[in-house]
């Protein structure tokens, strides 16, 4: 044990309160508050109505596509996006009810979004117990990390709800490891990898997990105890013969199949115990993982072949450092508010991996952290590792929104965390000042204005008439763009002078890199004749760095007449930014 205490306690402190006393009125009111405040959390999810931005509006795009018939169908759209198809199946269902309106497929996300707290309670129930479970729903529904993603129109609130599913599953196949169980993790798996790809860093993460439990923990056990033999026989011929004291016995930690040890709960100081795991889950759990490679094979020659050209050609590969920046993403996201709840979701990170109640106010910490929290902080931060170091091995990118991949085993953490406070004052002002500034935080982050598309159409409705010519570089601001502009304007996509809805990423750095710029510019110039062109444009892309600078300046060469009618947004305003040009004939 590596207790951490200034000196060693003379006296231990008696709790002050008990999270679990009988309620009085502070705890109607903290109750009453919680329920406000998740309230507002609901309602915050449904409130986003700005333009749809480049991946929102390029999911709705593929998502309305038929799913056969003539080309192009979901199937080629998804094969040119490099995305796997269960969300976007799911989508092109909600859409033939709900239609493709901004509030109606932003509202798909906010439901599995909310829904998703019910897999994430019963999950932490099984691991850090009723109250850690329900902090960690409250916590869930207050995050700005949480928040954000129930209001866009992508796959990550999905990624959520598989996730608390999966672990349910993985929970109960260690427990009882039956058939029916290990068909559960296998769909569940299954559906993880079909979601998006990053899933598939968590699988290997709790793969790897399940195997080190199968054969390195007996072994790392059998060591241990033979080398307490050691020191046992050692002891007794120092001490003239005599018969060793039975030794200690093994922290839970130590035991190859043991579920999180016994821990106090800090309701009323009393001692839960976690079911123990079956001898044979882990090694159900590693086949019950391998298994879903069944669900995922009919996708399996589609991602061989999005592997080979798709990819992230927007952005570079992370570094290590990118771990400690999704931690702060999680914990409160990129407004001052965000960063000032990480200092206390840092604290309860802290409690819920190593720390033990003492009584009242304290909490003592063991370096060598406890159970359950260690193994979850575990599971987490290794699936971030192993994202990073895949993605430096195969050049793909790291984008925070990624990282939903790791969240529900932190916010687990965090819970386990909040019910090592003692105190009823302290649990009750902690749990609800970050629920509080969670939300704030949140509504912040979440009206902030996703691209300029929607100021773009009002000018353009303004300025253009039929006939006029709209030139998109980069083709990443079409997806946008073409929910918004007027129906009479052509537009057209830099470099392959297509249509603006879908952007298509195979080989898309190579194609880039080949396009000729000047060539593109002369062609819309001669297709306006007497009409303007216009450019929507940012040269803050990659892989556009000279192509759209030669196509605004061979434009500007050849039509002089030229204005910037819209200018580019601030990007701590406004996500997608970009400037508005016109270039009117002479």
């Amino acid at each position: 044990m590596t207790d951490v205490a200034v000196r060693p306690a003379e006296h231990t402190p008696e709790p002050v309160d008990r999270v679990g006393a009988r309620p009085d009125r502070e705890h109607r009111i903290f109750r009453g508050a919680l329920v406000l405040i998740i309230a507002a959390a609901v309602v915050v999810r449904f409130i986003a109505r700005q333009p749809l931005w480049l991946d929102e509006a390029q999911s709705v795009a593929i998502a309305r596509l038929p799913l056969s018939g003539a080309a192009p169908t979901m199937w080629d759209g998804l094969l040119q996006d490099g995305s796997p198809p269960l969300y976007y199946i799911l989508l092109h269902l909600w859409i033939s009810v709900f239609g493709e309106g901004t509030a109606s497929v932003r509202g798909m996300s906010a439901v599995i979004n909310l829904g998703s707290a019910v897999p994430v309670f019963y999950l932490g129930r099984r691991l850090v117990g009723d109250r850690g479970a329900k902090v960690a729903v409250v916590l869930y529904l207050t995050s700005p990390f949480a928040l954000y993603f129930g209001t866009e129109t992508r796959m990550y609130s999905l990624i959520v709800l598989l996730t608390a599913l999966g672990g349910l599953a993985l929970e109960r196949v260690l427990r009882v490891p039956s058939v029916k169980n290990m068909v559960l993790l296998a769909v569940a798996s299954g559906c993880l990898a079909l979601t998006h790809y990053w899933c598939l860093y968590l699988l290997v993460t709790v793969g790897a997990w399940l195997v080190g439990l199968v054969v390195v923990r007996p072994r790392v056990a059998a060591a241990r105890a033979a080398r307490r033999g050691r020191a046992g026989r050692s002891g007794a011929h120092s001490r003239g013969g005599r018969r060793p004291a039975a030794p200690a016995p093994a922290d839970a930690s130590e035991q190859p199949t043991a579920a999180p040890e016994l821990l106090a709960d800090a309701a009323g100081g009393a001692r839960r115990a976690v079911p123990t795991w079956h001898p044979r889950g882990p090694l159900a759990g590693i086949i019950g993982i391998i298994a879903g490679g069944l669900v995922f094979a009919p996708w399996l020659p589609n991602f061989r072949s999005q592997l080979a050209h798709t990819g992230t050609p927007w952005g570079e590969p992370a570094s290590f450092a990118a771990v400690s920046h999704a931690y702060g993403q999680w914990a409160g996201g990129p407004t001052t508010l965000g960063r000032l709840l990480l200092f206390l979701i840092t604290g309860l990170v802290a409690a819920g991996i190593a720390g033990r109640p003492l009584g009242g106010r304290f909490v003592l910490l063991d370096l060598k952290g406890l159970e359950p929290g260690r193994t979850l902080f575990l599971l987490a931060t290794g699936t971030l590792i192993v994202a990073v170091a895949a993605g430096k091995l195969v050049g793909n990118a790291w984008a925070d929104r990624y990282t939903a991949t790791a969240f529900v085993p932190f916010l687990l953490v965090v819970g386990l965390g909040a019910t090592m406070l003692a105190d009823r004052r302290v649990f009750h002002g902690v749990v609800a000042v970050a629920a509080l500034v969670g939300v704030i935080a949140g509504t912040s982050d979440v009206r902030r204005e996703r691209s300029q598309a929607g100021e773009a159409a009002d000018v353009l409705t303004r300025l253009s008439r039929p006939g006029d010519i709209l030139l998109v570089c980069p083709d990443q601001l079409g997806p946008g763009l073409a929910r918004t502009v007027p129906s009479w304007l052509k537009v057209y996509v830099v470099p392959t002078y297509a249509a603006p809805d879908r952007v298509d990423w195979v080989d898309y750095e190579e194609r880039n890199e080949s396009a000729d710029g000047v060539a593109i510019a002369q062609r819309a110039i001669a297709e306006a004749g007497t009409n303007t062109v216009f450019m929507a444009g940012s040269g803050a892309y990659r892989t556009y760095e000279e192509l759209c600078t030669q196509v605004r300046a061979t434009l500007q060469t050849q039509r002089p007449v030229a204005d910037e009618v819209m200018e580019q947004g601030l990007p701590a305003r406004v996500y997608e930014n970009y400037a508005l040009l016109r270039f009117r004939a002479s």
